[in-house]
């Protein structure tokens, strides 16, 4: 709180006076529009619009979270903000927590903790270690004005080829926020979180800069969590349109794990934690500072070129069932992009070119836990590295003046080095390399002015992590040379666009065939265990095939007359998230045809929402998983089946630029499961959500 005092002190006593007027803001776009607009605006001073433009350019599935949309919501994890955008997996593991299960199109089922599968970015930068793990807990969705998600092989604009695709977090500038915003809410299961953000424009200079802090004691016993996150970006303006922006941020995270339940556990008492995390204190506690540096200049009125470079830091003390993991990782790459928006034989062309390098070493050492004791007795010692290096390259050329056609390719060298520091003649030590070339084909039709079908067909690879290669499961062997990429074809055909002034849909259809598709299996590492490893081998022949449909609706407009200041009507919407999904394995010698588990095979998201002039708006919600889905490859273990209902609330009071905001979630108390823990030996498959729970908060913003 001291820390959130002096922050306001300090934006109280800047002088809005010699600060240039900001632009006013745009006018939210709730629908897609093509317009042959330039593209060579800054990625970070575009308006909403003009990075809606550039996403209508993708043959394939996406979506944008606009930023009243993340203000609207209780901001406090990934969930909150994507959970209309189909196709798009994001499960919480400890309810109101950051920590989630997240998958797109099936990516990453394997993953029974963090991040992998999805390439996360902050404005363009690769969020993470080198060879693509990665966690939530330094992301901020209040310092962010908007989230873009490309969904599958439809990511290769930022070099990305993974299987999941990118979600990208386009934070806040000097040019984003008043002198003073104050944002502070509260709720259920001692939730607590407090923002304050200042920005300016001086001249060429424009200053951001935010203060969070978050508390919650958590639904489930053993899940109380603290993150304090500072967030800045200074940007200098010279002359002839070069600009320069220097990123900054710093997280404290302090988090208490409670693990996953058996069947029987949670039918008994779904707030509970698993009594081993909680004897051994399971825990992940860690500091990261962040620093990046982008350099834009333009090269005539139609190119431009982009430089950007971070580094990163990260000291991690993470207590477990198995060990104390102690690991301290430094993340560093840079990137070279070239843009270009110039016609090629008198048609309209669209270029991007990139070189991406990106590298990661992590000192990492385990000690023996004794009821969440770190002994001085080490379980293992090595020094992990992993190696990026891609050029990536994507023509979007306009054949007909109703079809766009996009060509794209990416090709990636990379390393995995292990130094084993454990054993004296270090016999766990090694190396691998991987090199693919990943092309991707396009087609965009136009309709109509407001309506569009897309097709592609792209290629994604995916390198094993260090830690699938080295996993504690694989029981002091290395799967250096036994487990192999994961490749896969996606086939994709689609539609989106409006209608009539109160119709908008996204429709998309997706085959991805996959070959060596990596799978976790968790084991027992001596009969009785209380705790699993994890392991990770190749599934030979799999496959995911998926329907995401969103949809939003008009229902009706000027529906009561206007008073209290309204100077327009209200109106009645509806809209909707659905989420087909089957993802299965193909004559495997284990698992035959079975599913592959983790996700539901239907997912829906729906919502009413009545919004007045005045200010008011209030829309019931929700979410249903109508079949349980399997949480085993034996497909012997299932979840089961739930409905949860919510109300959301809000009132703008725009003469004081104050907003006030109530949430209400899982009304009817529903226990199910948030996410699970796939293959577990152990039976501890089931990481509960949230049992019924009130959110409300005020924000406040000085211009």
């Amino acid at each position: 709180m001291r820390r959130l005092l002096m922050v306001v002190a300090m934006c109280l006593l800047a002088s809005p006076a010699v600060a240039q007027p900001r632009p006013a803001e745009p006018p939210p776009t709730l629908t897609p529009v093509i317009v042959e607009s330039p593209r060579l605006a800054p990625e970070r001073r575009q308006t909403e619009e003009q990075a809606r433009e550039e996403l209508q350019r993708v043959p394939g599935g996406v979506d944008l979270i606009p930023q009243k949309t993340i203000e609207e919501s209780r901001a406090g994890n990934l969930k909150d903000v994507l959970d209309f955008t189909p196709g798009v997996m994001i499960r919480p593991r400890f309810g109101a927590a950051d920590e989630s299960q997240l998958s797109i199109r099936g990516s990453g089922l394997r993953d029974n903790f963090h991040l992998r599968g999805v390439n996360v970015l902050l404005d363009g930068f690769v969020y993470g270690q080198a060879d693509g793990f990665s966690d939530f807990e330094s992301l901020e969705l209040l310092a962010t004005k908007r989230i873009e998600v490309y969904k599958g092989a439809n990511a290769l604009r930022f070099g990305g080829f993974t299987l999941g695709g990118a979600i990208n977090l386009v934070t806040k500038t000097g040019y984003d926020e008043g002198l003073l915003g104050i944002r502070s809410e509260a709720g259920s299961f001692g939730f607590l979180k407090n923002h304050v953000a200042t920005g300016q424009v001086y001249g060429p200079f424009d200053l951001y800069a935010s203060y969070t802090d978050t508390e919650l004691q958590g639904y489930r016993e053993h899940s109380d969590q603290i993150r304090h996150r500072f967030y800045a970006s200074l940007g200098y303006a010279l002359g002839g349109g070069t600009t320069v922006r220097f990123d900054v941020s710093q997280v404290h995270n302090d988090e208490n794990l409670p693990g996953a339940l058996t069947r029987n556990e949670f039918a008994v008492d779904p707030r509970k934690a698993d009594p081993a995390s909680v004897a051994t204190r399971n825990a992940r506690r860690y500091d990261y500072t962040r620093g990046a540096l982008t350099l834009r200049m333009p090269l005539g009125e139609t190119s431009a070129f982009e430089w950007r470079a971070q580094l990163d830091y990260q000291d991690l003390d993470h207590p477990l069932s198995f060990a104390v993991i102690d690991q301290t990782t430094y993340n560093w790459g840079m990137e070279g992009r070239y843009l270009q928006n110039a016609p090629v034989f008198g048609l309209a062309s669209r270029f991007t070119a990139g070189i991406q390098y990106f590298e990661t070493q992590q000192n990492d050492v385990q000690f023996v836990n004794i009821l969440g004791r770190r002994t001085q007795t080490k379980l293992h010692s090595q020094i992990n590295q992993a190696l990026n290096l891609g050029a990536y390259a994507e023509e979007q050329l306009d054949v007909l003046p109703a079809l766009t056609a996009v060509a794209g390719a990416r090709a990636q060298y990379s390393r995995r080095d292990i130094r084993d520091k454990f054993l004296a003649d270090g016999n766990q030590s090694g190396d691998i390399d991987y090199f693919a070339f990943v092309p991707r084909f396009g087609v965009i039709g136009r309709v109509s002015k407001d309506v569009q079908v897309y097709t592609n067909a792209s290629y994604a690879y995916e390198p094993p992590l260090v830690l699938e290669l080295t996993a504690p499961g694989n029981l002091l062997t290395r799967n250096l040379d036994l487990l192999k990429a994961q490749k896969a074809w996606q086939f994709e055909i689609g539609t989106r666009g409006r209608a009539f002034d109160r119709v908008a849909w996204d429709v998309a259809v997706y085959d991805i065939e996959l070959w060596d598709e990596i799978q976790n299996v968790n084991v027992l590492p001596f009969p009785g265990a209380f705790f699993t490893l994890p392991r990770f081998r190749n599934i030979q022949r799999s496959r995911h095939m998926g329907v995401e449909a969103g949809a939003d609706v008009v229902l009706a407009r000027d529906l009561l007359p206007r008073f209290a200041g309204a100077t327009t009507g209200d109106a009645l919407t509806a809209r909707a998230a659905y989420t087909w999904s089957r993802f299965v394995f193909v004559n495997d010698v284990n698992f035959a045809n079975n599913d592959i588990p983790g996700a539901p095979r239907h997912f829906l998201r729906a919502e009413l929402r009545y919004d007045h002039g005045s200010g008011f708006w209030i829309a019931p919600n929700v979410e249903l998983v109508p079949q349980g889905y399997f949480v085993n490859s034996q497909n012997a273990n299932r979840t089961s089946p739930y409905e949860l209902g919510g109300l959301r609330m809000g009132y703008d009071v725009k003469p004081w630029n104050l907003s006030l905001f109530f949430e209400a979630r899982n009304l009817a108390n529903v226990a199910y499961a948030s996410s699970v823990q796939v293959d577990n030996a152990a039976g501890r498959f089931i990481e509960p959500g949230d049992g019924r729970a009130f959110y409300g908060g005020v924000a406040w913003r000085w211009k």
